[in-house]
């Protein structure tokens, strides 16, 4: 193996490694030395890729961020009917929020962390509720309703905030018994 390949894998191994560690511990307790040792390299090698834990969470994140956009298109696109579309995000979390054992959005769960509004972590966390926004806002646009941009960046907010508070209630209860309701919700505010 070459040196550039050896290079990115070791990088990718303290990445998943503190990726899965973030998202279990969280940011304050899970320490370098434990990524160090779950990703089994040498701490010269995780200090080469990434200057500090900060630097590491802002990769995590970033990383989380397109995996994440990744699976929810995935689900969201599998059908082709608009509304059905719209309605695939809470099909999406059915899956997820099993799937990920009920422990929520990443960044939702990191954001307490970083109480400064001017960190980057910070920041990134709201570029990709930011994100989430305007996916949701395409999928209304979409639909094909006629009402005015007030009503329609409404209805936006509305179910973006279905969504996120969908997400707390099934992480804080364990169950997605809540999902059926938030979409049944949001089939009436469409129709």
């Amino acid at each position: 193996m070459d040196r550039q390949n050896s290079s990115s894998n070791t990088r990718t191994k303290i990445l998943e490694a503190a990726s899965r560690l973030f998202y279990e511990q969280g940011y304050h307790l899970t320490g370098i030395n434990q990524v160090i040792a779950e990703a089994d390299v040498a701490k010269a090698s995780f200090y080469y890729h990434f200057c500090s834990k900060e630097d590491l969470c802002v990769a995590y994140l970033e990383q989380r961020h397109q995996d994440w956009f990744g699976w929810l298109r995935e689900e969201v696109e599998r059908s082709r009917e608009p509304l059905e579309r719209l309605l695939g995000l809470f099909t999406f979390l059915e899956r997820w929020l099993a799937n990920s054992d009920f422990r929520g959005c990443a960044f939702l769960n990191i954001i307490a962390d970083f109480p400064s509004s001017y960190h980057r972590i910070r920041q990134l966390v709201v570029s990709h509720k930011d994100a989430l926004q305007a996916y949701i806002a395409q999928l209304v646009d979409h639909l094909g309703c006629s009402d005015s941009d007030n009503n329609l960046s409404h209805l936006v907010n509305t179910i973006y905030l279905l969504f996120e508070g969908t997400i707390c209630q099934c992480q804080m209860y364990r169950t997605t018994e809540f999902i059926q309701d938030t979409r049944e919700t949001v089939r009436k505010l469409i129709s």
